[in-house]
């Protein structure tokens, strides 16, 4: 402070988070408008759809994984979950296997996500097990489950079976699974956002231990932030067995690491605290059509991944000049 000035000058902070979300959208428009002029088919509702349906199972997976990141840790075993629990459907529902009714198979591989869920929570609030190596250690257990049950995929071409990944609505064929993934975005954007539990993750994710001195029970948010984590990968899992009528042991070996990315690159921060849903929800459709224009002109693989990790940079150059553009107005 200069001498004789009694008022401290303070450099105005910008609101990161607003300008991450506008990002997003700008890029958004800008995938759009530039495949749109490579190739005429990138808007038509026959690759659209397509792809938000594609799209739809790793952005319910990222919100599970945008929780998680809230409250300060990962989870590295969302791709097992959503395997164990399609394999355990698949198994059920399967006339080659056991041959029971959709209504018991379904319940049944929710409730193995749940289970799991909760181990991870278990072993992350009471053991205190970091929970990085948790879910990982969580992750190689699971892979060693699936393959217990099955090291072949599992076909159920059943009607009751393929109801909530393959139903579409209308002339356009309108994809059931995109309006679940919406659907739990808007319920998990307004509980995160209204109640008492959103409220609660963020104090714990920020700081665990102002949050325990206001009496929140941070253990127990986190426990069951990993349990509705597991459960959503367990959904997600289903939905894209239901989709192709086939329960594959190999699924959801990239989800952890997608729906972390996503869920950074819509400016949910590493440190937990910080994000919401939303940014997760424009994350997943930036990715998913950069990979989707990228692959209508013939772009390699290697190429797709190169431009997905230059995105992700990119994102977390933003929170970084957030992060130190709070320190200079503070």
């Amino acid at each position: 402070m200069i001498p004789g000035i009694t008022k401290q000058i303070r450099i105005p902070q910008m609101n990161y988070s607003l300008i991450n979300r506008m990002m997003l959208i700008v890029m958004l428009v800008v995938e759009l408008i530039l495949f749109a002029n490579l190739t005429p088919y990138f808007l038509q509702t026959d690759n659209l759809l397509p792809v938000g349906r594609e799209i739809s199972t790793l952005g319910i997976v990222a919100i599970g994984q945008t929780m998680c990141l809230l409250s300060g840790g990962f989870d590295l075993s969302v791709g097992g979950t959503a395997a164990l629990s399609s394999v355990v459907v698949g198994a059920f529902c399967s006339p080659k296997k056991l041959a029971l009714p959709y209504y018991i198979g379904l319940p049944a591989g929710l409730f193995v996500a749940l289970c799991v869920g909760m181990a991870n929570g278990f072993l992350i609030t009471k053991v205190k097990i970091n929970p990085l190596i948790a879910t990982l250690a969580m992750n190689f257990i699971l892979g060693g489950a699936v393959i217990l049950i099955t090291k072949q995929p599992i076909t159920v071409n059943t009607s009751a079976f393929k109801f909530i990944g393959a139903t579409t609505f209308g002339d356009i064929r309108f994809p059931l699974p995109i309006i679940v993934f919406v659907g739990l975005y808007i319920f998990y954007g307004l509980m995160l956002k209204y109640m008492i539990f959103g409220r609660q993750l963020y104090s714990s994710g920020g700081n665990a231990q102002a949050a325990r001195i206001a009496g929140i029970n941070v253990e127990r948010v986190k426990f069951w932030t990993y349990t509705q984590s597991a459960l959503i990968a367990g959904f997600a899992g289903i939905m894209l067995a239901s989709r192709i009528a086939t329960a594959n042991p190999n699924i959801g070996g990239s989800y952890a690491l997608e729906s972390i990315a996503a869920t950074v690159l819509g400016g949910t921060a590493l440190s937990g605290g910080e994000g919401n849903v939303w940014g997760a929800f424009l994350g997943v459709f930036v990715t998913g059509l950069l990979s989707n224009g990228l692959i209508m002109v013939g772009a390699p693989q290697a190429w797709r991944d190169i431009a997905t990790g230059l995105v992700l940079i990119a994102a977390i150059c933003l929170q970084l000049a957030s992060k130190n553009s709070k320190r200079l107005a503070a």
